[in-house]
């Protein structure tokens, strides 16, 4: 009996390890599957010298043209820089031109390198040789410097006084406003003699306007529908277009004065003569009037 229960602890313990070893292989199945590892394909190195790594780790993704293609599989320091060493699931062809850099993947610290190959015309880099990547940028640091120059601007440069002075000159304002004082200040206050002087003007103007459209007056008269005014005033303009067409063709007294020579000297010869008469009247006049006291005596 006692044999026969040290082989039903022996079978029990038996399946228990079996299934253990079951757990841990699914475990290791399913690890493969996830993290994408193909541990049984070739793999291609390939290392990158950089100046900082900006905290790369083991483990980061090796990115190509937005795919992970590999993970970094160390990092040794060297006298010359970083030198970052990762494993690659395919060959990778670089040119001139190309670049190798450190990218941030999210604010949290997460990042990976990328590797662009360069220009298509670009002379291919021998293999085995290390690529020199760019100097990577911490995006907290350059916005910490970014804040920092900012508060130094606000404070050297007099902004927040700046600021503070204009506030007070709004505040100053605002209060001149409510005060009613100046131009502004008369019609946002309470004393409505502006709006009612504006009221009445607009009355005035409305009032002009009502007019005119009824034909009062010169000007209504000008800008009623009835264009008797304007036809008047076009035959007065005709008339005189007319009248200016004569004189310029030497027609009438006054195209004739300006156009013939001969009509100006005989009439100019005329005033002369009757300038002569005029004067000899004169002469003569005592005479006669002394004649005709004379005579006038008998």
């Amino acid at each position: 009996m006692r044999k026969s229960m040290i082989e039903r602890e022996l079978a029990m313990e038996l399946t228990v390890g079996a299934f253990m070893v079951i757990v841990f292989l699914g475990l290791g199945l399913f690890t493969i599957i996830l993290s994408r590892d193909t541990w049984w394909s070739k793999k291609y190195g390939v290392e990158v010298v950089f100046s900082d790594v900006m905290g790369l780790r083991d483990g980061d993704n090796v990115v190509v043209r937005g795919m992970p293609v590999g993970k970094i599989t160390s990092l040794r320091l060297a006298p010359d820089g970083v030198h970052v060493f990762a494993s690659l699931d395919q060959p990778l062809e670089c040119r001139e031109g190309y670049r190798a850099s450190v990218v941030t993947t999210s604010m949290l610290g997460g990042r990976h390198m990328e590797i662009e190959q360069g220009p298509a015309t670009g002379l291919v880099v021998a293999a085995g040789m290390p690529l020199a990547g760019e100097t990577p940028r911490d995006i907290m640091a350059d916005a910490a410097e970014a804040v920092n120059a900012l508060r130094k601007g606000l404070v050297e440069g007099n902004v927040v006084e700046n600021i503070q002075e204009t506030s007070k000159q709004i505040r100053e304002i605002s209060e001149r406003l409510n005060a009613g004082e100046g131009t502004l200040g008369k019609l946002l206050s309470k004393d409505d003699q502006i709006y009612k002087d504006l009221s009445a003007s607009v009355a005035a103007v409305k009032e002009i306007s009502e007019r005119l459209n009824a034909g009062e007056g010169t000007l209504g008269k000008l800008l009623s529908k009835d264009d008797q005014m304007y036809k008047d005033l076009s035959e007065t303009v005709a008339s005189l277009k007319r009248m200016a067409g004569e004189v310029e063709a030497g027609k009438g007294m006054f195209g004739r004065l300006l156009k013939d020579d001969s009509l100006y000297t005989e009439l100019m010869k005329a005033i002369d003569e009757l300038r002569g008469w005029i004067d000899d009247s004169r002469e003569t006049s005592p005479v006669v009037n002394f004649s005709s006291i004379f005579f006038g005596a008998f």
